[in-house]
């Protein structure tokens, strides 16, 4: 399956905003991170406006979008609908926060701001759950979008907690950038085991022919759903999306919680940031590399 690009950033601008929003939530409910508020939320409205653009890009008739609003349960309504949700609790965020004599949303609004979140992750990742692509077709896409919006979220916290020297906030959001990292790495893993035991998924299949090509022979579905762990496409998972994109900004949070100094944060978390940046477009683009779709072979 060819790679979507604008759905791919549309998915990890989305967890970025989630993962930002849901740790600026978290800090708030612990009483933490008055410095960090505006900055955060300002990273998080600035990821949901590109995420949002980069959806329609992926539209040739964007105009008709208001269509698929008519079914109420369709992906792309429900996709709508938390992006409004988003939006609507990061104005009462900010607007409560100003409110505030002590410059400090009250700590309802953080566990809203927490499910609010993790929930819009949640549900991009459920929109894209469908039969006719095994690969997608699995509890683990949602589980990973909600990951990755907490290891996101913490790298980027790192990065603001650092440069505005909030350092109440330092050390969370380092511990949940390698928390939500090492369970990502977990996750990874799962999936894509799971995804390399798909290949018999299509193998019940007695007639093959498709007319629109007559001269191209069935998929080694086998050899697709496989190459992540130790096919063509092994590298970029082993190196790309597990030893560039979570490895590494594990051990970078690690030693920031180790020096303490606002500075190592700021510089440990934009590098750990920039590499799980990497690795969350790789694992994006296998995802799409290893979409064998089922239809044709029924």
């Amino acid at each position: 399956m060819e790679l979507q690009w604008p759905l791919i950033l549309f998915t990890f601008f989305l967890c970025v905003a989630g993962g930002t929003l849901a740790l600026q939530g978290l800090l708030t409910v612990l009483g933490r991170g008055k410095q960090m508020q505006l900055p955060s939320l300002i990273v998080a409205a600035a990821a949901l406006v590109v995420g949002g653009i980069s959806v329609f890009l992926h539209l040739e008739h964007w105009e008709r979008i208001f269509n698929g609003f008519g079914h109420i349960t369709s992906g792309i309504t429900l996709e709508f609908i938390g992006c409004i949700v988003f939006a609507v609790v990061l104005v009462l965020y900010f607007f409560l926060m100003r409110r505030s004599e002590e410059g400090v949303a009250p700590k309802w609004v953080g566990v809203v701001a927490i499910i609010v979140g993790l929930a819009l992750c949640a549900v991009t990742g459920d929109s894209y759950l469908m039969s006719a692509l095994p690969v997608w077709d699995t509890v683990m896409l949602p589980v990973y979008y909600v990951v990755n919006a907490c290891f996101l979220g913490g790298l980027v916290a790192m990065v603001v907690a650092g440069a505005v020297k909030c350092d109440d906030a330092l050390g969370l959001t380092a511990k949940v950038a390698l928390v939500a990292g090492l369970v990502q790495l977990v996750v990874l893993v799962i999936y894509a085991v799971l995804i390399n035991n798909m290949g018999g998924m299509f193998t019940e299949v007695t007639y093959y022919f498709d007319p629109t090509l007559p001269d191209v022979g069935m998929i080694d579905t086998d050899s697709v759903v496989g190459s992540i762990l130790t096919g063509s496409n092994a590298l970029a998972y082993w190196g790309g999306v597990q030893l560039v994109g979570v490895v590494v900004p594990v051990v970078l949070a690690f030693l920031a919680m180790r020096g303490a100094a606002a500075s190592k944060f700021v510089s440990f978390g934009a590098l750990g940031l920039a590499c799980a940046v990497v690795g969350s477009f790789i694992w994006r683009a296998l995802l799409y590399m290893v979409a064998v779709h089922a239809l044709p072979f029924f």
